[in-house]
């Protein structure tokens, strides 16, 4: 994934590049050259959500420390303990952002 995401900013310095050389008024005329821009910029948009929910998951699972716990009671088959770890989690007011990822990632 890191390959992709370096070759993905490769491009667009490309186009930016391009721009640079071109003009931005001759860049636009063509409409393949917008829609490289625009696929680019997508492509690294989507990558930087990625890493950013992927960062915010982490952060609710290191606050309820869940993933550990539920594999404890579910290593020991308690299935009453799994599902109170859930139901406390999943209804949590105080932290409701938190709660949101650990729902997310289910």
């Amino acid at each position: 994934m890191l390959c992709y995401v370096m070759v993905c900013i490769g491009q667009l310095c490309m186009e930016c590049k391009q721009i640079y050389n071109t003009g931005l008024r001759t860049y636009m005329l063509d409409s393949y050259n917008v829609i490289d821009f625009t696929v680019l910029s997508l492509y690294l948009a989507s990558y930087t959500l990625r890493f950013l929910v992927d960062r915010w998951i982490k952060t609710a699972d290191a606050h309820y420390d869940g993933t550990s716990r539920a594999r404890d009671s579910l290593v020991h088959l308690n299935k009453t303990e799994y599902d109170l770890i859930t139901q406390e989690i999943f209804t949590d007011e105080a932290q409701p952002l938190h709660s949101y990822f650990m729902k997310a990632c289910t």
